[in-house]
């Protein structure tokens, strides 16, 4: 058996770049994309849960955002409605209201670092009793970073989770004192 022409410290190299190789070849043809879609029944009827909905500055009693930076623009409610942040730790970002159907259904979207994450969302609202029936959707967007595709893999359930959380505090916003 004859010896390799190769030094360990070559193959060594050689071998990490081909699993390089490999997991960025892995990644492209990983999806980018995730969907997340959470319901909750909610004892707050449709018309007086949309306000929150539809003022970015409501989503700040019930969503979690940064804490500086934070910029609004257009108008305070309904489409148009935009907050900006620059955040160190989150990075810069817009969320905009694009759709408002009072009191029933409402879509927005977030975009991150110049485009470089979208994500749209989707509420909508049915009657349901004395309170509401609220079906939160969002979807989004990574681009073709190969490494941004094994993210995704997890983003939905990780999302999912976030979408409950905030649907609580949701409901904890918006019900009656002494309750």
């Amino acid at each position: 058996m004859s010896a390799s022409p190769f030094s360990v410290g070559v193959r060594v190299l050689g071998a990490g770049a081909a699993l390089l190789v490999l997991l960025l070849g892995v990644g492209f043809a990983l999806p980018g994309t995730w969907r997340a879609e959470r319901t909750a029944v909610l004892s707050t009827p449709p018309e007086a849960l949309f306000p929150l909905l539809e003022r970015p500055s409501g989503w700040r009693t019930w969503t979690a955002w940064p804490d500086s930076g934070l910029v609004a623009a257009g108008p305070e409610a309904g489409v148009g409605a935009r907050m900006s942040w620059n955040d160190n730790e989150l990075g810069n970002g817009t969320f905009e209201i694009i759709e408002a159907a009072p009191p029933n259904r409402l879509r927005y979207r977030v975009e991150v670092q110049g485009g470089s994450m979208r994500t749209e969302g989707t509420f909508t609202l049915r009657p349901e009793g004395a309170g509401s029936r609220v079906t939160w959707r969002e979807e989004g967007d990574f681009g073709w970073n190969p490494l941004m595709g094994y993210w995704a893999l997890f983003m939905a359930r990780a999302q999912g989770r976030e979408l409950e959380k905030a649907l609580g505090r949701l409901e904890t916003a918006t019900a009656p004192a002494g309750r």
